[in-house]
């Protein structure tokens, strides 16, 4: 088993910037895109179901968007579940539940530098177990 690519240098600031416009700009939309309401995103049981891109309907293009959003979003619940606590709980309540970061921080029992550490954590945890793209950054 070629384990090769696990030596491979990551950026972390980088990283951590292009997680959080990630999360700032695509998962917004996403959450859009997808019909879902924000409520139902916590335990999401959506089928993963193949897609396949019909040809020329607009009817269908929209509803293969709307299947595919649905998906994205699923996944990234999903990616926030395997990063285990804190991290879950701090990107899910900072960009699914729209909370101020010092909520979570005073919900978690945190200082605001301690949290802020986490949260930098938590978008290294995040990047590592969101396998739809890779949103790594590499030196």
């Amino acid at each position: 088993m070629d384990l090769s690519f696990l030596d491979d240098e990551i950026d972390e600031r980088a990283t951590r910037n292009k997680v959080r416009r990630f999360f700032k700009k695509q998962v917004p939309r996403l959450v859009r895109l997808s019909g879902l309401d924000l409520a139902s995103l916590k335990s999401p049981e959506l089928s993963s179901m193949p897609t396949s891109k019909p040809v020329g309907n607009a009817n269908e293009d929209r509803i293969v968007r709307t299947l595919e959003a649905q998906r994205l979003i699923t996944a990234v619940v999903k990616a926030m579940q395997v990063c285990g606590e804190p991290s879950y709980t701090i990107l899910f309540g900072v960009y699914v539940q729209g909370r101020q970061n010092w909520q979570v921080a005073q919900q978690l029992g945190y200082s605001t530098t301690r949290f802020y550490q986490l949260k930098n954590q938590a978008f290294l945890n995040f990047v590592d177990a969101f396998v739809e793209a890779d949103l790594h950054v590499y030196k």
